[in-house]
């Protein structure tokens, strides 16, 4: 709330409140313009990124502390440019890009929202139904917090704005150390609560580090029939480790591979890119007695443009698959890529082999 207030009266002053010769027209095309830009970025961004929003909850609720934090500090940097001729055309520009930042928080900031009431409701009440009383809750407590801060935030910018003109340079560098200290502040306190939310459901990242866990501990216990499972990370375990920015996986660095997964991808887009023939594809979905158990196809394809175009192992799903077979159908999917990455190394075997094999693994 705090810097909000600063925002605003930054602002304000960058519109000509108090200066004679703005006019109330100016700004007013000023602010029509910025919720404008807003507007239209929030509706680029709810289409673009609506799908991922529950898969990497943490990752964007983190990008939308970011995003209101960046927006924040280019609103407050704007009227400084007015002082100069040669950048004063870039306030409206500064202003416009603040508020798509924060109009990009919104979004992220109301999706991750939602999920993340329904996971409290789930692990406090052990119930979907307790969502109203989470939000609630969680909203009176936001009206608290805020209302304490606005009350806050009123008499240190009554404070800041009381100084005469002989202390403008020191009042200001009072005011941008104390933006820089609750900026950080805010950063560090949000990265360090969502480090304690333990999510029980799989994403890339979770599920990609549970299978190297899985497939590492299968390779050093290769002489046992059964393995045990008690070494493998907990959700409390991941949530202290997952990063919380978009990067690539640990996987992609560490472990480099000559082929991608794609989990998800349509029949059309499978059937097209797939190594087997058309003929093949089809028959396999009429014929294949598995397809009773694992409602999930695999193969491997050539995806990218006509100059780069990689290997990549993609996994059509079938309309009632569980989230096991999912799980199954990525564990399947990583033996594939493993045996990919041999054979190509060794001596070129053809795919049906690697998939024979692959397969008795998996089951």
């Amino acid at each position: 709330s705090l810097r909000a207030v600063l925002a605003t009266q930054r602002i304000l002053e960058g519109v000509g409140v108090g200066r004679t010769g703005a006019t109330a027209l100016s700004a007013t095309l000023n602010f029509l313009i910025r919720d404008g830009c807003g507007m239209i970025a929030s509706l680029l961004f709810t289409s673009l990124a609506a799908s991922s929003f529950r898969r990497n909850v943490k990752t964007w609720k983190y990008f939308a502390d970011c995003m209101v934090d960046i927006g924040i500090t280019l609103e407050i940097i704007a009227p400084s440019v007015l002082s100069s001729s040669r950048l004063s055309g870039w306030f409206l520009p500064l202003l416009c890009l603040g508020n798509v930042c924060k109009a990009l928080c919104g979004v992220a900031a109301g999706a991750c929202g939602g999920a993340m009431n329904l996971f409290w409701a789930m692990k406090l009440m052990g119930t979907e139904e307790g969502i109203s009383e989470v939000s609630a809750k969680i909203g009176a407590q936001r009206t608290v917090v805020g209302g304490a801060g606005l009350v806050l935030a009123g008499f240190v910018a009554k404070w800041l704005g009381a100084s005469d003109g002989s202390n403008n340079v020191g009042n200001k560098r009072l005011w941008i150390g104390l933006y820089c200290f609750l900026t950080f502040l805010h950063l560090a306190l949000n990265r360090m609560s969502l480090k304690l939310v333990a999510l029980d459901w799989m994403n890339s990242w979770r599920m990609q580090r549970i299978v190297d866990e899985f497939l590492d501990l299968v390779e050093k216990n290769e002489a046992n029939d059964r393995i045990g499972t008690s070494n493998l990370s907990t959700p409390s375990d991941l949530s202290r480790i997952e990063p919380l920015l978009f990067r690539p996986g640990l996987r992609n660095i560490n472990k480099p591979s000559n082929c991608s997964i794609r989990m998800g991808v349509s029949f059309n887009d499978f059937a097209r890119h797939s190594h087997r023939t058309l003929q093949s594809t089809r028959a396999q979905v009429m014929n294949d007695p598995r397809i009773g158990g694992d409602r999930y196809m695999l193969t491997v394809g050539a995806i990218g443009n006509k100059l780069n175009k990689k290997k990549s192992i993609l996994i059509s799903f079938f309309r009632n698959s569980s989230c096991r077979e999912k799980a199954k159908a990525y564990l399947h999917a990583r033996l594939v890529e493993k045996g990919l990455d041999q054979r190509s190394q060794l001596d070129g075997s053809n795919l049906d082999t690697v998939f024979e094999e692959a397969e008795k693994k998996c089951h």
